[in-house]
């Protein structure tokens, strides 16, 4: 079954939100206070050169909670105790696919901005209140935090992927699996510059070259191009690996 159908993926993310929900609020009020303490205690960073105190936290909390939240979205799923009641919901595996990744992505970067824009406002009142001055005012439509919006939709995908695939231990499986690919294209590209420019080099050192540049150089709007489609690849994988997970199941 892989059709959609509305009032049947409304009854589904009313209970995955039900579900995950119960996960997530101890999480939430521990970040919220680590927030709170950073922003109170640190009011020095414009004055010491440094970046404003939002444009770490807020990384922190959006990608770094994000991940580790999207990688447990799939837990019922290689649960023994909870995979007979994942299996049985009256849902098609699109309505399953998109109220997860709904929820983990999306749902979750709005969540992330109105709990961290609540702790800013506090966290000012009481600066203000008690030494007279506070943090820089969160701005999250920018541009640095558009780009890091984007980014944590990119890494999303992967790890939405990787909570699927991995039985156990996704987050750990997918960074690993991800940095051992990215280290693999490096190598690789080395290897193949060294090939093709041998004449070139001196030494082992890549940096000991005489290299002519490269004649063409990406635009901006081509590597956005190439980032979607490669978006829209990790995805299409991921509810593939969803579906073959569920007949496995079956069987």
């Amino acid at each position: 079954m892989s059709h959609f159908h509305g009032p049947r993926f409304s009854r589904l993310f009313r209970r995955d939100l039900q579900q995950q929900w119960r996960k997530i609020w101890i999480a939430t009020l521990a970040l919220a206070g680590i927030g709170l303490v950073a922003l109170l205690f640190n009011l020095d960073a414009r004055a010491a050169g440094k970046p404003e105190l939002y444009q770490m936290l807020f990384p922190v909390a959006l990608i770094g909670a994000g991940l580790v939240f999207t990688s447990t979205i799939f837990a019922d799923l290689h649960d023994p105790a909870q995979r007979a009641h994942f299996l049985t919901f009256p849902c098609s595996n699109l309505e399953r696919f998109v109220s997860r990744y709904f929820l983990s992505g999306p749902l979750y970067l709005v969540y992330a901005l109105i709990v961290y824009a609540a702790v800013d406002v506090v966290a000012a009142l009481l600066a203000n209140t008690a030494m007279g001055t506070s943090a820089a005012a969160s701005s999250p439509f920018e541009r640095g935090m558009l780009q890091v919006a984007l980014a944590y939709f990119g890494l999303h995908a992967l790890m939405f992927g990787g909570a699927i695939y991995f039985r156990s231990h996704a987050l750990i499986k997918t960074l690993l699996s991800v940095v051992t690919i990215w280290f693999g294209l490096v190598f690789t590209q080395l290897v193949a510059l060294r090939i093709f420019y041998w004449n070139y080099f001196t030494t082992l050192l890549p940096v000991e070259s005489a290299m002519p540049r490269p004649a063409f150089v990406p635009e901006p709007a081509l590597m956005l191009a190439a980032g979607c489609v490669l978006f829209v690849w990790v995805l299409y994988i991921a509810y593939q690996c969803l579906r073959e997970q569920e007949l496995q199941r079956e069987l």
